[in-house]
Formats: C-alpha cells, sequence, structure tokens
C-alpha cells in the first residue's frame, strides 16, 4: 500500500512501508544468493547474473536515495541518468561488469542499509508529499518486480509496463 499523500505520514504507514521493504529485499537476496551465477532471466532478455541484478540495485538505490537527500536538504535534485531505463541499465551492467558477487552484493547491501537509514532518520514535521513518493521509489515493489521476474522466469516481466509503481 503507497503512503497517505494528503499530509504527514504515520509512523504505522512509514513502519509498514519499511516492512515491507525489508521482507522482499530479503527475498530478493535469497533468491540471487541461492544461485549466484548463470543467466537468471529468458533468452530473450539481457543476460543477468545475480551480481548484475545486485549491482543494478546498488546503483539505482543509490540514485533514488541520493534524490531523496537533496530533496530532504532542500538542495537542488539531481539529474537523472541519460537514456530509458534499458540504456541505463545496459550501460550500467557494463560498467559493473568486473564486480565479483561478493563486490556486487556488497554494494547493494550498502544502498539498501543507507536507503534505510535516510527514511528512518526524516523527523516526522518533515513529511511531505514529495518526500514521501521519493521513499517509495526503488522499494519493496521494484524488489518484488525483480524477483517474481527471476522466479518466473520471465513471466513477470509484463508488470512493468503494467505496473506504475515498476520501474
Amino acid at each position: 500500500m503507497p503512503l497517505a499523500i494528503l499530509g504527514a505520514v504515520t509512523p504505522e504507514e512509514l513502519a509498514e512501508m519499511l516492512r515491507r521493504d525489508r521482507e522482499e529485499w530479503d527475498a530478493l537476496a535469497a533468491v540471487l544468493d541461492a544461485r549466484p551465477s548463470g543467466a537468471l532471466h529468458d533468452p530473450e532478455s539481457p543476460a543477468w547474473d545475480a551480481s548484475d541484478v545486485y549491482a543494478h540495485f546498488a546503483r539505482w538505490i543509490h540514485n533514488s536515495t541520493d534524490g531523496f537527500e537533496a530533496w530532504l536538504d532542500g538542495r537542488r535534485l539531481i539529474r537523472p541518468p541519460e537514456g530509458t531505463d534499458d540504456v541505463i541499465n545496459a550501460r550500467w551492467q557494463a560498467e559493473d561488469a568486473a564486480l565479483s558477487f561478493s563486490e556486487a552484493r556488497e554494494r547493494a547491501s550498502g544502498a539498501f542499509t543507507r536507503r534505510i537509514a535516510a527514511i528512518e532518520a526524516v523527523p516526522a514535521e518533515r513529511w511531505d508529499p514529495k518526500l514521501q513518493k521519493m521513499a517509495e521509489a526503488d522499494g519493496y515493489q521494484h524488489y518484488s518486480n525483480h524477483r517474481r521476474y527471476i522466479e518466473t522466469g520471465g513471466a513477470a516481466h509484463a508488470t512493468r509496463d503494467t505496473d506504475p509503481q515498476s520501474p
């Protein structure tokens, strides 16, 4: 359930979002850790292994957390990466190709921890509709979409086009 956009986020809503984030992150990590090598996607998709997925999350989570922190600090929002999601993902995958599974996992775990800490550090009076929307970016829905995609061999890929919360 998305956070209530009309007014301040309640402690209960925030706790529920973070619970779902942690739960879905752990589920995704379990899937990736069980298959640290080999292609995870169907043959029609880019050949991503677990290292690629972890590196993907490290990049996107750091990117959205940078924006979250900038908004919170009253700084100008960062420019989004150039290109479509597919172009950005391909570029980042090429840049991160030399990462080992352990390195990619560590980067993603660090990004996730940073994201959670940034959200938890926001005082109740600072929540506004924009910050609430940004808090949901690269959260449980993103993790869930990738996990389901991997578990179904790509059949869940269609949710990216039909789920407005899916990046």
